[in-house]
Protein backbone atom coordinates (compact mmCIF):
# COMPACT_ATOMS: atom_id res chain seq x y z
CA UNK A 1 0.00 0.00 0.00
CA UNK A 2 1.32 3.01 -0.94
CA UNK A 3 1.34 6.47 0.21
CA UNK A 4 -0.67 9.36 -1.34
CA UNK A 5 2.70 11.79 -0.73
CA UNK A 6 5.05 10.38 -2.88
CA UNK A 7 6.75 8.37 -0.84
CA UNK A 8 6.67 4.83 0.90
CA UNK A 9 6.74 6.72 4.82
CA UNK A 10 4.03 7.05 7.08
CA UNK A 11 3.01 10.33 7.71
CA UNK A 12 4.81 12.14 10.16
CA UNK A 13 3.77 14.40 13.39
CA UNK A 14 4.36 17.37 11.72
CA UNK A 15 2.06 16.23 8.82
CA UNK A 16 -0.85 16.50 10.66
CA UNK A 17 0.27 19.91 12.45
CA UNK A 18 -1.76 21.87 9.90
CA UNK A 19 -4.68 19.94 10.70
CA UNK A 20 -4.70 19.62 14.13
CA UNK A 21 -4.49 23.35 13.74
CA UNK A 22 -7.16 23.93 11.63
CA UNK A 23 -9.53 21.50 14.10
CA UNK A 24 -8.25 23.84 17.16
CA UNK A 25 -8.91 27.43 15.39
CA UNK A 26 -12.73 25.81 14.38
CA UNK A 27 -13.30 24.39 18.24
CA UNK A 28 -12.09 27.87 19.22
CA UNK A 29 -14.47 29.84 17.51
CA UNK A 30 -17.34 27.39 17.71
CA UNK A 31 -17.71 26.52 21.70
CA UNK A 32 -18.50 30.25 22.24
CA UNK A 33 -20.56 30.66 19.56
CA UNK A 34 -22.41 27.87 20.55
CA UNK A 35 -22.78 28.95 24.29
CA UNK A 36 -23.99 32.13 23.81
CA UNK A 37 -26.34 31.09 21.46
CA UNK A 38 -27.71 28.61 24.41
CA UNK A 39 -27.24 31.14 27.55
CA UNK A 40 -29.36 33.45 25.08
CA UNK A 41 -31.84 30.93 24.25
CA UNK A 42 -32.42 30.33 28.29
CA UNK A 43 -32.49 33.56 29.30
CA UNK A 44 -35.38 34.41 26.87
CA UNK A 45 -36.80 31.23 27.72
CA UNK A 46 -37.13 32.93 31.48
CA UNK A 47 -38.05 36.30 30.33
CA UNK A 48 -39.93 35.77 27.17
CA UNK A 49 -37.90 38.42 25.23
CA UNK A 50 -37.53 35.88 22.53
CA UNK A 51 -35.16 36.96 20.02
CA UNK A 52 -33.08 39.65 22.07
CA UNK A 53 -30.86 38.19 24.58
CA UNK A 54 -30.29 35.23 22.25
CA UNK A 55 -28.95 37.99 19.80
CA UNK A 56 -27.12 39.11 22.31
CA UNK A 57 -25.72 35.64 23.27
CA UNK A 58 -24.28 35.56 19.69
CA UNK A 59 -22.80 38.33 19.16
CA UNK A 60 -21.05 37.86 22.74
CA UNK A 61 -19.72 34.75 21.59
CA UNK A 62 -18.41 35.20 18.28
CA UNK A 63 -16.43 38.07 19.63
CA UNK A 64 -15.32 35.51 22.42
CA UNK A 65 -14.79 33.14 19.41
CA UNK A 66 -12.68 35.86 17.51
CA UNK A 67 -10.50 36.88 20.25
CA UNK A 68 -9.93 33.15 20.95
CA UNK A 69 -8.73 32.30 17.36
CA UNK A 70 -6.73 35.65 17.77
CA UNK A 71 -4.81 34.57 20.70
CA UNK A 72 -4.09 30.98 19.61
CA UNK A 73 -2.90 32.28 16.16
CA UNK A 74 -0.62 34.95 17.26
CA UNK A 75 0.81 32.54 20.13
CA UNK A 76 1.91 30.37 16.85
CA UNK A 77 4.59 33.42 15.67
Amino acid sequence: MSMKNGNDKPPQVSDWAGLVLIGQLGLTVAIPILLGIGAGLFIDSKLQSSPIATLLGLLLGLAAGVYGAYRLISSLE
